[in-house]
């Protein structure tokens, strides 16, 4: 915080948090073809049988239902998504860095409190005015604590939570609306970039 108070450019970097985002994207597709391989398997191990051989007689159980399996889910708006936050991230990285290796030179207040302003509001594009689905209380698209998480976290929530209850249907339908939040975030980091790119070139 002392660090981010006496910085005259706001100090952010954005790569880190892009990668966080793609390691998020790629935990969805591990939940769903980890939940269509177990379902898939189930409903096999219940058509041939297998929880009525096992079954203990002098314990009555009954066997478990079976399941739906899950349908594919087009995770490519959200992927394409990302790729362009890395590229946009990378580039505000590679500007912030040439302006760092010529020793930080002052910039001037017009182009120092424009940038500063368009790296603060970066944070905000996260946020989708309608919230999440049935808790429009909480705009970010990426960050949300769980339903049922009390303060625990659940990255991409919009999908994620859908995906939990097995609503597949729903949690597809969330995909391009995400994916359109993290683009416009791509822009805003584009934007700052091209700010920082054109102060650095300047002789």
């Amino acid at each position: 915080m002392m660090r981010l108070a006496d910085a005259d450019l706001i100090p952010v970097d954005y790569p880190p948090q892009a990668e966080a985002i793609g390691k998020y994207e790629t935990e969805l597709e591990k939940v769903l073809k980890d939940k269509q391989d177990e379902f898939r398997e189930r409903n096999l191990e219940l058509k041939e049988g297998v929880f009525t051989a096992i079954a203990d007689p002098r314990k009555p159980s009954v066997p478990p239902p079976t399941e739906t399996v899950p349908p594919y889910i087009n995770f490519a708006p959200m992927k394409n998504g990302i790729e362009q936050l890395r590229k946009s991230s990378e580039r505000y990285s590679k500007a912030l860095t040439e302006w760092q290796a010529k020793g930080s030179p002052a910039l001037s207040a017009d182009v120092l409190r424009k940038l500063n302003s368009d790296l603060l509001g970066i944070s905000r594009l996260f946020l989708n005015a309608n919230g999440l689905p049935e808790r429009p209380w909480f705009k970010n698209q990426i960050y949300a604590p769980g339903a049922y998480t009390g303060s625990g976290a659940k990255p991409i929530a919009a999908v994620r939570e859908y995906m939990d209850e097995k609503k597949w249907k729903e949690a597809e339908a969330q995909v391009p609306q995400v994916s359109q939040v993290i683009e416009t975030v791509a822009a805003g980091i584009d934007k700052a970039a091209a700010e920082l790119e054109a102060s650095v070139q300047q002789p």
